[in-house]
């Protein structure tokens, strides 16, 4: 008998954004608010949950994301990281949750409100997120 590998992000690719929204606001960030900086974070943290929030929780399954809104989220992700390395936090579920939901997000297909201004970025953002390193 063969036995199939899964993997967290392939779990997280088929589950629904209900549930990922719901999940979202239960995990702790792993910043505890000791100095000025740790509570500066943990707002910025908080400001990210609550858009990423209102974003996925009422998609309809279009299988669409807005191109802005990924970029945003990418260059989010790097920002979040390297803060978390600053500070030396060891609790990262939140930020292992928050790219596990990147990685859903680069399954969705992109759409563009301003096609143009785009066309001559996109070339560059494609680079960007496929080899997940770099900076625009």
């Amino acid at each position: 008998m063969k036995h199939q590998k899964y993997n967290i992000s392939d779990s997280l690719v088929t589950a629904e954004w209900a549930t990922l929204a719901n999940m979202l606001t239960t995990l702790e960030n792993g910043i505890e608010p000791n100095d000025a900086t740790s509570r500066k974070l943990r707002a910025q943290l908080g400001v990210i949950r609550v858009i990423v929030y209102e974003k996925i929780r009422g998609w309809n399954g279009d299988r669409t994301i807005d191109g802005s809104f990924l970029i945003g989220m990418f260059k989010t992700m790097n920002t979040m990281e390297k803060e978390y390395e600053q500070k030396g936090v060891k609790k990262r579920e939140f930020l292992i949750f928050l790219r596990l939901l990147l990685h859903k997000f680069k399954k969705q297909k992109m759409i563009v409100k301003k096609p143009f201004v785009t066309i001559s970025e996109f070339g560059k953002m494609k680079e960007v997120i496929e080899n997940e390193n770099g900076h625009l």
